[in-house]
């Protein structure tokens, strides 16, 4: 390694005269495609940097570009375009493929923990979905306890009546979908940490998926989809408690408003112009 690095940087003897970076002057034609394929790596390692920008990878991999820039620019200055050709080989094309496989690998484990997450809420609304499922109305027994529900309701609102006293009724509220904010919600590491995350109605389809994800396995709903954000007054103890952005999101055919901080839903309908 030792002489390879002498050897890189004329510790061993000749220098030739620094040429303009990239520059193909004094090169032998059949070795401009050798300057070429040294662009297309800096290329890539630059994409590479871009992609995981604001990661804690791309100080890694800016300073891995500019080593590689400097040394194409000082084998490219003295002409020894083999040796970039070679450094290149050795060490820069091992670094991207080895990255690719690197972070393909954590997405695919990323992307099986999601799905196992999302088939453990499937499963457990099933079970749901068994346990309260509606028995058919023509079984006697069904027949019998609906009649007596009826009665015992009837005798309720006779109650009411004859005390002059009103029925309350349940509304289901018009919301209208914020388009622009977004609001935050934490995710816990495996290591206990928790990371924080922004969810609104322009967020990345991905954003949309990881958002989905949280709630299916905080709630145990699957076959849910994010709506958008909406400015509501959530039922409390507090007489007057302050507006909120809560998200909003459709399951079992219906919209429902989510608080997060004690994940309850809430029934909501979607303002929609008439036409």
């Amino acid at each position: 390694m030792m002489n390879f690095l002498r050897s890189l940087f004329g510790l061993n003897g000749a220098a030739g005269e620094r040429t303009v970076v990239g520059s193909t002057e004094g090169i032998d034609v059949k070795d401009v495609h050798y300057i070429k394929d040294s662009n297309k790596r800096l290329t890539a390692l630059q994409e590479l940097h871009n992609r995981y920008s604001g990661t804690l990878h791309a100080e890694k991999i800016e300073t891995v570009y500019h080593k590689t820039k400097e040394i194409h620019s000082y084998l490219v200055g003295r002409k020894r375009v083999h040796e970039l050709e070679l450094f290149h080989l050795q060490h820069t094309d091992h670094f991207l493929n080895t990255f690719h496989v690197i972070m393909d690998a954590h997405q695919q484990q990323h992307a099986k923990a999601a799905a196992f997450r999302r088939a453990a809420a499937r499963a457990d609304g099933a079970i749901r979905k068994i346990a309260s499922a509606a028995f058919p109305k023509d079984r006697k027994e069904v027949k019998a306890a609906l009649q007596a529900n009826r009665e015992t309701s009837d005798r309720a609102h006779a109650d009411f009546v004859e005390s002059k006293t009103p029925v309350p009724g349940l509304a289901v509220p018009q919301i209208s979908i914020n388009t622009y904010s977004k609001i935050v919600y934490l995710k816990e590491t495996i290591s206990g940490g928790l990371v924080t995350h922004e969810i609104g109605f322009t967020s990345t389809p991905e954003e949309k998926e990881d958002f989905i994800d949280y709630v299916s396995e905080r709630l145990g709903i699957d076959q849910i989809a994010y709506v958008g954000n909406a400015l509501l007054y959530i039922p409390t103890h507090n007489s007057s408690p302050p507006a909120e952005m809560v998200p909003v999101i459709h399951w079992n055919g219906s919209p429902y408003a989510l608080t997060l901080e004690d994940c309850r839903l809430f029934p909501v309908r979607t303002y929609r112009k008439s036409r």
